[in-house]
């Protein structure tokens, strides 16, 4: 189970978002808890009327507004009365239980999901602290849950097939584009830009526009000279893929969650902190593909980079002269340009690496492959050799002086002396 909180300022936000799936047949309001009358019989007015006047009772606090969900597994098969007792008891561990709260069943995704709105208001006027309230106790909650009632571990999953299965929940093609004339401009909008916001690491307006324009939506501050850009306003507008304006734009104040420019901005501050990390598990996925290249072709890099979640936006004038790169990283969920990430990954730099073909570096795999099932390994010089066969040993124990000249008795010496002197004689 995996359990996420929201909070805001507008109660009737979070209500429409739910009520009009309820209109779109994508949910079912399944639980009204600590309401005066049953679920059955409330209308739109009383689940409203019974969470402002609870909020009301402490109008010193802005953000009054929880917007809760509880994510199961796929495959999980949830009987109605355990759901009922799973979000009781999730609301109690976290201190909600005696709030009022509204519970939608939602079908519009392939795993089974709840979406709980309440306020964080008491009854007696004081505040539920929101602060840390996810790790403090959403997570001890949801990990005692899991046990409880035998839920799968969301800790218990690879965090690669986490990281995997969340991946394609925010890819463009798993979430509806916004798509003029064919989905409600409102709706669409809101959804992709609470998306981006919460899972995208953005500093900046643009880059922020990088992630919105994948879902067809982009922010607009108007030319410099209108009064929206003047006020310091912010518009939301529907895109074609070309870019081009769609529709009627809807001002930020009007959204879910209100994601203004100030607010924006206070988010871009916050986000930050977590560039430097980002950046370098960017930068060793970029230097990896060319690792992998002696020569490497723009498609090649556009293809193999996506090959790992991450899109590579090439910017051009009208004339077609590259100015710019940026680096839409789905995996991390960071955006970048070319010369944040550093010189060598400027849009300068990566194009005079490239080269009209490819030239790929051979795999030690590849070569033993290629040879036939062995790798076959470069003949090297051997510099300690197996001396030839000797007649060293033989020389050894042979006799190495030649011999004497035969000893001559000291006898037979003598009488060969006097032999010459009678011949003489």
């Amino acid at each position: 189970m995996v359990a996420r909180i929201n909070s805001g300022k507008s109660i009737k936000g979070a209500l429409n978002y739910n009520e009009l799936k309820v209109g779109q047949g994508k949910a079912t309001l399944i639980m009204a808890v600590n309401y005066p009358i049953d679920r059955e019989v409330l209308d739109y007015d009383q689940k409203l009327l019974v969470l402002k006047r609870q909020a009301q009772l402490n109008e010193r606090v802005a953000t009054n507004c929880v917007h809760l969900s509880l994510n199961f597994e796929t495959n999980e098969k949830i009987a109605p009365a355990v759901m009922d007792n799973i979000v009781r008891d999730y609301m109690a561990q976290i201190g909600f239980g005696e709030q009022p709260f509204l519970v939608y069943s939602h079908t519009d995704a392939a795993h089974p999901h709840v979406h709980i709105v309440t306020t964080n208001i008491k009854p007696d006027g004081k505040r539920i602290s929101l602060h840390n309230l996810g790790k403090e106790k959403s997570e001890p909650a949801r990990e005692a849950l899991e046990l409880k009632y035998g839920l799968i571990r969301a800790r218990g999953r690879g965090a690669k097939e986490q990281v995997r299965r969340e991946l394609e929940q925010l890819k463009p093609g798993a979430v509806i584009r916004a798509t003029y004339g064919k989905t409600e401009t409102k709706k669409a909008i809101t959804q992709i830009v609470t998306l981006a916001l919460q899972k995208y690491n953005v500093t900046s307006l643009p880059e922020l526009n990088a992630v919105l324009n994948e879902f067809n939506v982009t922010a607009d501050r108007g030319h410099e000279q209108s009064n929206t850009y003047r006020n310091g306003g912010l518009l939301y507008r529907m895109v074609d893929e070309q870019g081009r304006h769609m529709g009627v734009p809807i001002k930020a104040s009007k959204l879910y969650n209100s994601p203004t420019l100030k607010k924006l901005e206070n988010r871009f501050e916050k986000n930050k902190e977590k560039r430097p990390l980002l950046k370098n598990k960017l930068k060793f996925q970029i230097d990896k593909v060319f690792s992998q290249y002696r020569q490497i072709t723009r498609e090649t890099l556009v293809k193999e980079l996506a090959r790992r979640d991450i899109r590579l936006l090439i910017r051009e004038n009208k004339d077609g002269i590259i100015y710019g790169l940026t680096y839409i990283d789905h995996h991390n969920r960071s955006v970048f340009n070319g010369s944040d990430l550093g010189k060598a990954y400027g849009a300068k730099a990566i194009l005079e690496r490239l080269a009209p073909v490819d030239q790929k570096i051979k795999t030690a795999w590849e070569l033993k492959h290629q040879a036939g099932g062995s790798l076959q390994r470069p003949a090297t010089p051997h510099f300690l050799r197996v001396p030839a066969p000797s007649q060293f040993l033989k020389l050894l124990i042979s006799k190495n002086e030649p011999d004497l000249a035969p000893t001559v008795s000291r006898k037979k010496k003598k009488k060969k002396v006097e032999q010459e002197q009678s011949m003489n004689l």
